[in-house]
């Protein structure tokens, strides 16, 4: 794909970052709005929605999982196991390690939000096969990314 040239991409609606970063917070907005006042967020639904797909896991793979930052992790998990959502026990071969898992509750709340989000996502008027499509592109985009070496601005540059 041929990049535009700066002029075309100095404008911030311009700027695939941008979009990402604001479908993102309408995401938030929107996940907040279908979840009401019971608390689940859309990060603690990710968690869930990680857990229950793959099953127990350490933070660190869940970190990587739901590509949410262990220390932003940490605290969700402890109150998400105050609620029984998931569970948190330390690993037998190494006591430093928490496996984490989805509880029963867990599993109920997270089937309840999936049926609540699918029947808002009906209304928001998305083509399946774009929606499809958006999705792998984002999952390319994200790869190459993680995977690059971007150039570096430095103090020189600026002056």
């Amino acid at each position: 794909m041929a990049m535009k040239d700066a002029k075309d991409i100095a404008h911030l609606t311009s700027l695939l970052c941008f979009n990402a970063y604001a479908l993102n917070r309408a995401f938030g907005r929107y996940y907040q709005a279908a979840f009401g006042e019971t608390g689940l967020t859309y990060p603690k639904f990710v968690i869930l929605t990680a857990l229950n797909e793959a099953g127990p896991m350490t933070v660190s793979e869940l970190s990587a999982r739901a590509a949410v930052e262990p220390n932003t992790l940490s605290p969700l998990l402890k109150k998400m196991a105050s609620f029984d959502l998931i569970t948190r026990q330390r690993a037998e071969e190494d006591e430093r390690r928490v496996v984490l898992a989805i509880a029963d509750t867990g599993r109920a709340v997270l089937a309840r939000a999936h049926a609540v989000v699918m029947q808002g996502f009906e209304d928001l008027g998305l083509d399946a096969d774009a929606v499809e499509q958006a999705v792998q592109f984002m999952q390319q985009a994200r790869g190459n990314v993680d995977a690059a070496k971007p150039p570096r601005l430095s103090l020189d540059d600026l002056k």
